[in-house]
C-alpha cells in the first residue's frame, strides 16, 4: 500500500472531472515516453463503469482499462486495474482559496510493483495539479 497527497487549486467539482472528462484525464494519465490522446479514453463514471483509454508513442499501443467502484463526486473516486490488481481509493477535501486537497491511495500491489508506479504516479498527480493551474 501506498499514498500519495496533491494540493490542486481547483475546487473538488472540478478536480473531479480529472477522473471523470476525456480531455483532463488525458492530461494527466500518461506514463514515461507515453501520452493518453483524449480522443482515445472513454469514460463511464459510475459504480461498475469504467475507464478505457490507450497509452501512445510513436511505435507502441497500449491500451488499458481502469473500473469503477464506490463514487462519491466530486468528493470520493474509487477505481480499479485488473493487471496488476490495484485498489485506488481518490479523496478530494475542499480547502480555503478554491482549492482541493487531493489523497490518492493504492492498495493491492506487491512491494516490487510498487517500486516503479509510486514515482509514475507522483508524476501523474503532479501533471493533475498542472493542468488546473
Amino acid at each position: 500500500m501506498f499514498t500519495l497527497q496533491q494540493i490542486v487549486d481547483a475546487p473538488p467539482a472540478e478536480v473531479v472531472r480529472a477522473f471523470t472528462d476525456p480531455e483532463p484525464f488525458a492530461a494527466w494519465f500518461v506514463a514515461d515516453g507515453f501520452r493518453t490522446p483524449s480522443d482515445r479514453v472513454t469514460i463511464d463514471a459510475r459504480p461498475g463503469g469504467e475507464i478505457s483509454a490507450v497509452f501512445v508513442n510513436d511505435d507502441t499501443e497500449v491500451p488499458f482499462t481502469l473500473h469503477f467502484g464506490a463514487l462519491d463526486l466530486p468528493h470520493h473516486v474509487e477505481l480499479d486495474f485488473a493487471e496488476p490488481a490495484e485498489h485506488i481509493t481518490i479523496t478530494l477535501t475542499a480547502l480555503d482559496g478554491n482549492r482541493t486537497q487531493l489523497d490518492y491511495q493504492s492498495v493491492g500491489l506487491t512491494d516490487d510493483q510498487e517500486i516503479p508506479i509510486k514515482p509514475g504516479v507522483t508524476t501523474m498527480l503532479t501533471h493533475l495539479a498542472t493542468y488546473f493551474s
